[in-house]
């Protein structure tokens, strides 16, 4: 019977590596947004309120119409 070789060992482990890696990037980066989101989500608030207050939103969505490509079907 043939022991396995090292590389076995690092193909097996190079994944799970790879996954712990981006499940602690993932974790530390949402950390940091709910820190700031509360700042975040009360700036959009405004942002929106002011167009809406102003009635820029119908120009703005058709302008977003006009931007984005014609569905293929």
């Amino acid at each position: 019977m043939r022991r396995p070789s090292g590389r076995w060992l690092v193909h097996r482990l190079t994944p799970l590596v790879a996954v712990g890696i981006l499940i602690a990037a993932h974790g530390s980066i949402l950390y940091y947004v709910s820190s700031h989101a509360t700042v975040s989500i009360a700036a959009a608030a405004v942002i929106l309120v002011v167009i809406k207050h102003l009635g820029l939103f119908g120009p703005l969505l058709a302008w977003l119409r006009r931007r984005r490509p014609p569905c293929v079907e």
